[in-house]
């Protein structure tokens, strides 16, 4: 019975599905003069507005309505092959012949200023970007995606890895992964993608549809993709040569071939060839290649007009040539585009001096004239300046950047989500729960792209009922659980479980106080419709105290739109009195044991407390909270050490600082509030899941916060109120360039009682090695040292740039390194103002940084000091 219900439903999706009237099939093989397959060139269906790419042995095939079409055959070097062809029923082979493209060099190709002519399109063409960049308003798409992935080694330290792995990659094993998915894209940059259908090969978590947007969202008209700077960036020509190699007529558009050259080694420069539309300015084709970490990564793509004088993508080729670490393999992706509705920018216009216009209709010139009449005497200057501009044959850079700049304005006013300060998400992925259902039948019909020889057998072996979001749960290996950890997120579910394992870099450390401490966290997350839990649980042994420790931290999310968060928290734990500045235990523990260096001091405590955060309105967060806490005196209690000549060197388990008492030290109890109010004007924000998340704002954070312990309550001895007032911002100066700075002042108000763990604490760093970074801290002071009760004056100054001092030799600009520069000032009560300044770097690969510190106490010098930081996750 079961079988004739899936008949009738098979027969019925025959009649009612559109997609079954595309019973025809165009293919055949794409060859150039000699005969050779021609790899990835695109196909364009002109009146279908689809487009799609021959594979690697340079086959093809289309499934196309009945009827009369046109297909456009391309690819980078070779003659455009147009043909119409009337497709009637079954299958027609069209095998296409692309000969070598003659490309013409112009009589002259230096221009008047003795550069390459190459400099002119390509000023023109950043000029445009803005223009090109924002003129489609909103599409709706088919997208096709098939990723393969092979390795031909892997390196001995990732065979390790993957031993306990229950599915491996395989050496010589040709993985693939098809997607077919519904795109619809919202400007400026909002996509929401339906995965219709799946299947995969690929093993174990490799296997997902996530980012699959990464390849076919990726605008070539911004300045940047990523880390990746790019040659249409209004800041280009700092960057990169471009060489005019000759021109070739097509649809009557005469397309410049530019050769880009890197005017550095670079893993954020690309190098390769692209090709731009005379009098128009746009792309047509690219072909470019960045030498990334793992290799060079070649990027392909051709664009078609898919709406009038609106040239979109429509094929993509993407290869990674891998080899990385010993690991050697290859990576490639190909998408083919159909578009089904465009809808373009309406108030984005192009200059009226160049052929877009002119092909435009009288009607709409019409339209233009009368909205010009209507416009502001500022706005017409600035109109008339841009045709200017544009009138002139050759521009200079100064030229190019004001009208980039006047293009850049116009798309400003025409947007009216910039005066909007909710930044929609960029992506919302949903998969459709029969994703994995269609067979190979199924696939046949939709798949554009035709399978080479080896993924066609690799087809014939993927199992179409394969489950990639299925509950089901692997083999437990408790061991393994117990010593590396455990996480588990339940999409469906919304709900998060983690362990993080025995042997968790935090969870095993040493201190002289606590001794050898051995711990693990678990915790729970869950999100509801309108609010979430999440619960915490640590619980630690310290041996040499001989006792158990613990935290418990519980917090409850409401009011998802002004960001609500109460919490409350207990524990019994030996705590820095530096707090959440005091060094952390991997580098206190690597210290202590081998170098005799017990820099952390420790007090316990004993405690519980309440908050509650939530923003009145945006970007005004207020948070209130109150503890109660018992802080009992420790001592050192042991003296272990690896090397017992360095045993010298350990220190009581007392803060170095001129004032500090017995007294301060000495056990108490302590009742605190506090009150935070923090206010940052235009504070843009973005709604996930149902709930707001701040990004950005282009003006500084004003903070005022205020702690009070209130004495002769529940027997609390500390008395005392403390105020502080910050701001700060980061202000960003070009693609990776930016400033920021922060100012702090401080002071308590009165101190009838206070304790050494009340006073005014500081991101001291004097060790040689710290994690994660230097940022905002003093790197030559020691610890507690300047710790105060009294006023207190802080600012720190910063400004990061790709390229500032060593980046520029040519042995190190192939580095995706950033450079810095830092100043730092602290002033305390009966201390001379200390001042120090900086150079590091940033984003060295797993290190993390390594910089060099100069610090002067009035103007006496005070210390220098070469340092590293490491990029060691945070554990927590």
């Amino acid at each position: 019975m079961k079988a004739w219900v899936r008949l009738v439903a098979f027969l019925l999706l025959w009649v009612l599905d559109p997609f079954y009237l595309y019973g025809q099939v165009l293919k055949g093989r794409i060859t150039d003069d000699s005969g050779k397959p021609i790899p990835y060139a695109s196909i364009y269906a002109k009146e279908l507005r689809q487009g799609t790419s021959s594979n690697s042995d340079g086959d093809y095939m289309l499934r196309v309505p009945r009827g009369q079409h046109s297909f456009v055959f391309r690819s980078l070097g070779y003659e455009t092959v147009e043909s119409r062809i009337n497709v009637d029923s079954g299958e027609v082979n069209l095998n296409i012949t692309m000969p070598v493209k003659p490309f013409l060099i112009a009589p002259v190709t230096v221009g008047g200023k003795g550069e390459d002519i190459a400099y002119d399109v390509v000023r023109k063409a950043i000029a445009m970007a803005p223009y090109y960049r924002n003129l489609v308003s909103e599409y709706e798409a088919e997208v096709y995606l098939k990723g393969t992935f092979k390795v031909d080694k892997f390196s001995w330290l990732v065979k390790r890895s993957l031993k306990d792995s229950p599915n491996p990659p395989r050496e010589g094993t040709l993985y693939m992964q098809e997607t077919y998915n519904n795109v619809r894209f919202t400007a400026p940059d909002k996509f929401d993608q339906k995965v219709k259908m799946v299947r995969s090969n690929f093993p174990g978590e490799i296997n997902s549809t996530d980012n699959i947007l990464g390849f076919v969202s990726a605008n070539l008209y911004q300045p940047k993709i990523g880390e990746i700077i790019l040659p249409l960036a209004p800041y280009a020509f700092n960057h990169y040569r471009f060489k005019y190699e000759g021109y070739a007529f097509q649809d009557s558009r005469a397309l410049v071939k530019v050769k880009v050259i890197p005017k550095r080694k670079s893993r954020q420069l690309v190098e390769g060839y692209m090709y731009i539309a005379e009098d128009y300015w746009n792309l047509h084709e690219i072909d470019f290649t960045v030498q990334s970490l793992a290799g060079p990564f070649r990027i392909k793509q051709t664009f078609g007009e898919v709406e009038r004088n609106a040239w979109l993508p429509i094929s993509q080729y993407f290869d990674i040539d891998a080899n990385f670490l010993g690991n050697i393999g290859r990576i490639q992706y190909v998408t083919a585009i159909k578009y089904l509705n465009v809808k373009l920018n309406s108030k984005v216009k192009p200059p009226v001096k160049i052929d877009i216009v002119k092909a435009v209709e009288n009607k709409q010139i019409a339209e233009d004239t009368q909205t010009k009449r209507n416009t502001s005497p500022q706005k017409q200057k600035e109109d008339a300046r841009m045709e200017q501009l544009w009138a002139k044959d050759n521009l200079t850079n100064r030229e190019m950047y004001e009208l980039q700049k006047l293009m850049q304005k116009q798309v400003r006013q025409s947007d009216s989500l910039s005066k909007n300060l909710e930044v929609p998400n960029p992506l919302t992925i949903t998969v459709d729960s029969a994703a994995t259902k269609p067979d190979t039948l199924e696939w046949q019909r939709v798949r554009p792209i035709a399978l080479n020889a080896e993924e066609f057998k690799v087809n014939k072996e993927i199992d179409s009922k394969l489950h990639f979001y299925s509950d089901s749960v692997t083999k437990v290996n408790l061991p393994k659980i117990l010593y590396n950890g455990y996480r588990r997120y339940d999409a469906k579910k919304k709900r998060t479980i983690r362990f993080s394992g025995f042997g968790a870099p935090n969870e095993l450390r040493f201190n002289t106080v606590d001794g050898f401490v051995v711990g693990a966290w678990g915790s729970y997350g869950k999100q509801y419709q309108a609010n979430g839990i999440y619960i915490r649980q640590s619980a630690y042994y310290a041996f040499a105290r001989k006792t158990p420790m613990g935290e418990t931290d519980f917090r409850f999310s409401y009011a998802n739109m002004n960001r609500g968060l109460a919490s409350v928290r207990l524990g019994w734990i030996s705590y820095d009195f530096n707090g959440d500045a005091g060094i952390g235990p991997i580098i206190n523990s690597t210290a202590t044991l081998w170098f005799g260096r017990n820099y952390k001091k420790l007090y316990e405590n004993r405690y519980v407390s309440f908050s509650n955060r939530i923003d009145p309105f945006n970007g005004f967060e207020v948070y209130t909270s109150v503890s109660l806490s018992r802080r009992v005196e420790l001592q050192n209690n042991t003296d272990f050490i690896i090397y017992q000549q360095n045993l010298k060197w350990y220190t009581p388990n007392i803060p170095a600082n001129e004032a500090i008492t017995t007294q301060s030290l000495s056990t108490h109890n302590s009742l605190e509030g506090s009150i935070r109010l923090r206010y940052t004007p235009f504070y843009y924000y973005r709604i996930r899941n149902g709930r707001k998340q701040m990004l950005y704002s282009r003006w500084p954070t004003i903070t005022f916060q205020v702690h009070k312990a209130l004495p002769n309550v529940l027997n609390s001895n500390s008395d005392y109120l403390r105020w502080e007032a910050m701001l700060n911002q980061t202000i960003r100066t070009g693609p990776s360039n930016r400033i920021t700075y922060k100012v702090i002042f401080g002071d308590f108000a009165y101190k009838h009682s206070l304790y050494f763990v009340d006073f005014k604490h500081f991101n001291t760093m004097r060790i040689p090695v710290v994690i994660p970074s230097f940022n905002e801290g003093y790197q030559n002071i020691s610890y507690y040292r300047r710790s105060t009760s009294d006023s207190y004056a802080q600012a720190f100054l910063g400004y990061q740039s790709p390229y500032l001092a060593l980046k520029y030799l040519p042995f190190l600009s192939n580095r995706i390194w950033l450079e810095n520069l830092q100043f730092a000032y602290l002033k305390t009560q009966g201390y001379k103002p200390y001042y120090e300044v900086g150079y590091y770097i940033s984003q060295i690969g797993v290190v993390g940084g390594v910089g060099i510190f100069g610090s002067f106490e009035g103007t006496r010098f005070h210390s220098l000091s070469v340092k590293v930081s490491l990029l060691i996750p945070d554990f927590g």
